[in-house]
């Protein structure tokens, strides 16, 4: 994958190869979160989407990246706004509640351009 980013996609991550291997793998996790109900995944897709979910792939990368790195993948929401004289918090919660995890872990607009014409992000739902 390493190798599709550098050479088709022309990427510009400037850390070490590992780093590069590490984000590209959390990127296609959730690549493949996004397709799963379609049965495939970033390495069982047919050749015929091959490229456009391997520019999901990098397009997801360069945004965790843009976002704070695989670190931020980890990391929890804010706790707290102000804007002006209003503010905002967070009440503390267990650790069971769910939450909405980052930015990061959602599917980035470009790669999901990338993606909807193959219809593998389609949930079977259609308006006549």
């Amino acid at each position: 994958m390493t190798g599709f980013y550098h050479n088709q996609w022309n990427g510009s991550f400037d850390g070490t190869e590992e780093e590069l291997a590490l984000l590209l793998f959390r990127a296609a996790d959730i690549v493949d979160n996004a397709i799963s109900i379609s049965g495939y995944t970033v390495k069982t897709v047919p050749q015929l989407w091959h490229d456009r979910v391997y520019k999901a792939v990098c397009a997801q990368a360069d945004f965790i990246e843009a976002q704070g790195g695989a670190e931020s993948l980890t990391e929890s929401a804010y706790s707290s706004v102000t804007l002006g004289k209003f503010s905002y918090t967070k009440a503390a919660s267990n650790a069971s509640e769910n939450t909405s995890g980052t930015s990061a872990e959602v599917l980035c607009p470009l790669a999901q351009s990338y993606l909807v014409p193959t219809g593998l992000l389609y949930r079977g739902v259609t308006v006549v």
